[in-house]
């Protein structure tokens, strides 16, 4: 069960590493961001009929997800206007793991074996030394809002962490978050670009923005159903390997050099999510 559970979280990594990458690219994230809650409010419609409600302990869970989710987007956006994907990505899910791992253990009162725990501190620096430039320093205006993000990221995993496990299941805890969340979304997105015109006049953004939500809802009910089999801060730790993930896609695709140090910072998270997993 748990290694089938480790490739799920990895799989969820690489989608993850997708949809920011059709973010970082979009001409219009504002839009692309209404577009992407489309595939979120079509399933979470259904999921709150045919699902179990979650139990009444889950629903301040829920809604603080909500919130947590809300600015996390909003800092993931500023973050996006300047510096390079593979720079601005690993700052962002970086600071999460260790930060994930503090908040388990003061919250939930969950530890991880001393292998592990040493995985975990690997990934997490590895992955922030991803975004080191030469004489390593933090470059660009956006640096700030990354770093914003990751604790945004940090703080989400934990609520929700434990928000799935008294909710008593999984998925129907997050169909409440996902549909709670993207209401707004969508309705401020189409708000702010004229409304049924941006679907004409952005026609790319539009399937783009659906097919980036499609990954981008797959990949985190891959999370929620993780945190019940795996601890909060192994599953996180896991699904940060998404930096590596990123790296390569702005190496293929956006033309950023891959550099030895990269390189090298890719091996060290490696280490850590074997350490994990042993």
């Amino acid at each position: 069960m748990q290694t089938s559970v480790v490739l799920l979280v990895l799989l969820s990594a690489l989608l993850h590493a997708t949809w920011n990458a059709s973010l970082h690219l979009s001409e219009d994230r504002v839009w692309l961001l209404g577009m992407m809650a489309i595939p979120y409010l079509a399933v979470s419609a259904v999921g709150v009929l045919v699902l179990p409600m979650p139990a009444p302990a889950a629903w301040p869970y829920i809604f603080a997800s909500v919130l947590l989710e809300f600015g996390y987007l909003l800092a993931l956006v500023r973050a996006y206007r300047s510096g390079d994907f593979g720079q601005i990505y690993p700052i962002a899910r970086g600071l999460s793991p260790m930060l994930v791992f503090v908040g388990a253990l003061v919250f939930a009162q969950e530890s991880l074996k001393p292998l592990a725990a040493t995985g975990v501190a690997l990934v997490s620096s590895g992955i922030v030394s991803l975004a080191f430039r030469r004489g390593m320093r933090f470059s660009g205006e956006s640096v700030p809002f990354a770093l914003l993000t990751g604790l945004f990221i940090a703080t989400y995993s934990v609520v929700d962490g434990i928000g799935a496990r008294v909710a008593g299941n999984g998925l129907s805890y997050i169909m409440w978050v996902y549909l709670l969340w993207n209401v707004p979304q969508f309705l401020l997105a189409w708000h702010w670009r004229g409304g049924a015109k941006g679907l004409f006049v952005g026609r790319v953004v539009v399937m783009k923005g659906i097919a980036a939500g499609a990954l981008a809802l797959i990949a985190y009910c891959l999370i929620i159903e993780a945190y019940r089999y795996l601890p909060i801060a192994m599953v996180s730790a896991l699904r940060e390997l998404s930096s590596i993930f990123a790296v390569l896609i702005g190496w293929l695709f956006m033309h950023e050099k891959l550099t030895p140090r990269r390189v090298a910072a890719c091996a060290l998270v490696t280490l850590g999510a074997v350490l994990i997993r042993i």
